[in-house]
């Protein structure tokens, strides 16, 4: 049964003559009057009758008008709400961010794009998780993380923001020796103790397999999972830690840390929009993730990395 059909027959009702039901539906007369046919075929009910007075429903004409009614204002709220959410989605977004990163310095920028254009949205930013990012949105526990780049995920896309190079910071008076001024090559690193998250981050995972690699073992004596006191505990001398460059920069440019890039090898590191492959989001989950692209992966990005930089 089309609801087509059943706003012909409640407009002919109302209308009193299909004449007049016609002309309001702007449909030929006899048009008119073979959907009428039609729903009394399928039915197997004469549902309205000519009188003197125009034209009236039968009993069976009654009832399917209370059910037409009901039916029409269904399907007109649907349309409503459907195009309601897709104008002005509402809703909770979850996002990671991962800790040692710059994510943390995005978050005022999301937040403000995200209230300016969708003001029904409810943002909820979280870092630390009882498992890694990438886990979390294939458990459906987060719409969306920026992260580290961990390489291919199964049930994770991974669309890379920046690739930057990755930095010793240690408190301005700590010798190291092998190493310069600006620089600091992968053997120096073994001799020094680490304040890093745990082994489940990327870039743990990273500096550990880069020693491993040259036969060497990375001494991490503090695991600081929220990446707030780092510089505090890094300019008491707590140990060092290693950032991508421009993270580094924003959060340990003052005059008592010494920040060194790593060489023989060289590393870097890839910060990425991380969203599930094939999971159906919601309607408010799509429009932040759009918005967090066009921010971050779009032509006037500040984070997005220059063409043959990676």
């Amino acid at each position: 049964m089309e609801t087509r059909r059943l706003r012909y027959f409640v407009t002919i009702v109302d209308s009193g003559t299909i004449t007049r039901a016609a002309e309001l539906l702007h449909i030929a007369q006899p048009a008119l009057s073979q959907h009428v046919s039609a729903l009394e075929s399928e039915f197997k009910q004469q549902l309205l009758l000519r009188s003197r007075r125009g034209i009236v429903p039968t009993a069976a004409g009654r009832s399917l008008y209370r059910y037409a009614q009901s039916i029409l204002r269904l399907e007109n709220e649907a349309h409503h709400e459907i195009d309601s959410e897709v104008s002005s989605p509402s809703g909770t977004v979850t996002i990671g961010l991962a800790t040692y990163s710059l994510a943390s310095s995005l978050t005022i920028p999301i937040l403000q794009a995200i209230r300016l254009r969708y003001p029904r949205i409810v943002m909820r930013i979280v870092e630390t998780l009882t498992v890694i990012h990438s886990q979390a949105i294939r458990m459906g526990q987060i719409d969306a993380a920026l992260v580290y780049d961990p390489g291919p995920i199964h049930g994770v896309n991974f669309e890379r923001i920046s690739t930057d190079p990755l930095v010793l910071i240690s408190a301005a008076d700590l010798e190291i020796p092998g190493a310069t001024e600006d620089s600091v090559p992968v053997p120096a690193l073994a001799e020094l103790e680490f304040i890093l998250p745990n082994r489940t981050h990327t870039l743990r995972s990273l500096m550990e397999q880069t020693l491993s690699r040259a036969g060497l073992e990375l001494k991490v004596v503090v695991e600081m999972e929220h990446s707030r006191p780092l510089g505090d505990a890094v300019g008491l001398g707590l140990g060092v830690t290693v950032l991508p460059l421009p993270a580094a920069e924003a959060r340990f440019a003052g005059e008592g840390f010494r920040l060194r890039r790593i060489t023989d090898p060289g590393l870097t590191a890839g910060f990425a929009l991380a969203t599930p492959d094939h999971e159906a989001t919601s309607a408010a989950a799509d429009v932040v993730v759009q918005t967090l692209r066009e921010m971050l992966l779009g032509p006037d990005s500040p984070w997005t990395t220059p063409a043959g930089t990676e």
